[in-house]
This record gives structure tokens, C-alpha cells and sequence, in this order.
């Protein structure tokens, strides 16, 4: 891994992942992105009835270098509260337009191997996954993308827990997931949860499992078929069984996850997301 992007909005969510970023780029050796987007709507929020353009967004390039000037700042700030720690490389990106195109823009152009970027802590994973922020920059972005919550600090990860809802393989983004595992020498656990409903399917879940196992060239990756009859509370209940550092899940467009949250979006989880959430796209 050698570039991280991390999405910054200058609130104290925004500095938090921030600061979450800067030290797993300096554990990892990684250059940070520091990235900020100035809202611009589209042409066509600017053509009237007929079709006939009535205005042209104007950037301003003060607002421009203001934002800059802040970016600037934060990363003096980032400096400051790592500097016993090896310096990293740090470069800063402005872009005007709609966070999920300019990320994607910006996150190609750099060769971003990572993007980070914070979430209020007081979301399931229902509300990260479907119509929020999140899920525009989850829907566009070309790599990985890790959610850190304010009640996420960062800390050698030791244990990763990989849930997989077992129809996404073959696995070609878990390499991504050997590396960073690798990096830190966690443990990585491999969950699946088996609705109540289901139970008759167990035996080829164990065995979608097995086969994983086979083909992971990873010695410190275990595997769990775990029973619950909601999801999200199901992988909550695990991580805190295991004292998860990171959870990690898959991300394709007709999401398993996103299927089953909008099917149980009635049931009261006793937990929300605290954990930071990787988030890989698997590609088909």
C-alpha cells in the first residue's frame, strides 16, 4: 500500500479520520492525499423549463485558496501530532463539482490504494451502506474504502474480522486484505452469519467456507458459520466476542447486505458500527 486518500470536510469527524489516516500511513509507510471537494451543482441543476442553461456555476478561487490554506493547516497539524514518528509525504487535492465524482477523479489520478474517510459513530451499518455519503463514495470509488467512526482510535491492528455473505467469490479483492493483515501480523477471522431460517443451508455455507480456507495463503486466518437472525447484530456480537480491531465487508451492487438491512430495517440492533470498516469491492 502506498497511497491513502482521506476525504476531508474540516468537522471534527472529518479531523478524527484524518488523524486515523495519518497514523496508518506512518505505521505502513504510506503517503497521505489530503483531499477536500467545494460543492458545485451540475449543469443541469442550472437549465429551466426548456431546456435553456439560465446560469453557470462561477468557482470563486478565493474560497479555492481559503480551503487550501486549511488543508494546510490540518496537515501542519497532523505533522505536529506524529513528529516522533517517521515524516511522511503528504500532498493536499481541491476539486469543485460532487464528492461522488470527484473522489473517484481524484482517487485515480493520485493511484489511491486506500481512501479514508470519518462517519458520525451513530450509524448501522444500514445507513452507511444505503443513501448517505458513504454509499456515493462506496458506489464510485476504484479501491478499498475505510469508514472510521470518532470512537475508533487508531491502534496496531490485531485481530480483522473478514464477514462474508459467501456470494461474492472468488475473493479477488481479499489480497488487499492479506497485505494489511500482513503489515501488522493480525489475526484474520472469517464470518459468516447463518440466518435462524436457514439452517438447512448450513452445510454448504461450512463448505463455501472450507474452499475459502484452501485457497487463502494467509497461516493466520481462522473461520467461523455463526448462527444469529439479524445480521448486523450478529457481526457486532462476534467482534466484541473476539475484540475486533477492524471489521472488514464486501461491497457489490446487488448487495447481499443491502438486500437483508432493507428486509430487516424494523429490527432494533443492540449495537451500532464502532469498529473501522473496510469496505472492498468485489469484481466480477
Amino acid at each position: 500500500m502506498e497511497t491513502i486518500l482521506c476525504l476531508v470536510d474540516f468537522t471534527p469527524i472529518s479531523d478524527h479520520a484524518a488523524r486515523y489516516a495519518a497514523d496508518l500511513a506512518h505505521k505502513i509507510e504510506a503517503k497521505l492525499v489530503l483531499f477536500h471537494n467545494i460543492f458545485e451543482p451540475t449543469g443541469t441543476d442550472f437549465i429551466a423549463y426548456g431546456g435553456t442553461p439560465y446560469a453557470v456555476p462561477v468557482r470563486d478561487e478565493n474560497i479555492r485558496q481559503a480551503q487550501l490554506d486549511r488543508l494546510n493547516t490540518l496537515k501542519e497539524m497532523l505533522q505536529g501530532l506524529t513528529s516522533e514518528l517517521p515524516q511522511v509525504q503528504y500532498d493536499s487535492e481541491i476539486r469543485f463539482g460532487l464528492v461522488r465524482e470527484t473522489i473517484a477523479q481524484v482517487a485515480q489520478e493520485v493511484q489511491a490504494d486506500l481512501i479514508v474517510l470519518g462517519n458520525e459513530g451513530r450509524k448501522g451499518m444500514k445507513d452507511i451502506f444505503i443513501g448517505s455519503v458513504e454509499a456515493d463514495v462506496l458506489e464510485c470509488a476504484p479501491c478499498p474504502v475505510l469508514i472510521v467512526s470518532p470512537n475508533s482510535p487508531f491502534k496496531p491492528l490485531e485481530k480483522i474480522v473478514f464477514a462474508t455473505d459467501l456470494k461474492g467469490e472468488p475473493f479477488t479483492e481479499v489480497s488487499f486484505v492479506i497485505k494489511l493483515a500482513a503489515l501488522f501480523e493480525a489475526e484474520l477471522l472469517f464470518l459468516h452469519i447463518q440466518n435462524d431460517e436457514l439452517l438447512d443451508s448450513a452445510p454448504l455455507a461450512q463448505a463455501d467456507l472450507d474452499l475459502i480456507k484452501k485457497r487463502l495463503p494467509y497461516p493466520k486466518a481462522s473461520f467461523y458459520n455463526e448462527v444469529s437472525p439479524h445480521i448486523e447484530e450478529g457481526i457486532n456480537r462476534f467482534c466484541l466476542q473476539h475484540q475486533a480491531d477492524m471489521l472488514v465487508m464486501g461491497f457489490h451492487p446487488s448487495s447481499f447486505w443491502k438486500h437483508l438491512f432493507l428486509q430487516d430495517h424494523a429490527a432494533k440492533v443492540a449495537q451500532h458500527t464502532q469498529l473501522p470498516l473496510l469496505v472492498i469491492h468485489y469484481k466480477h
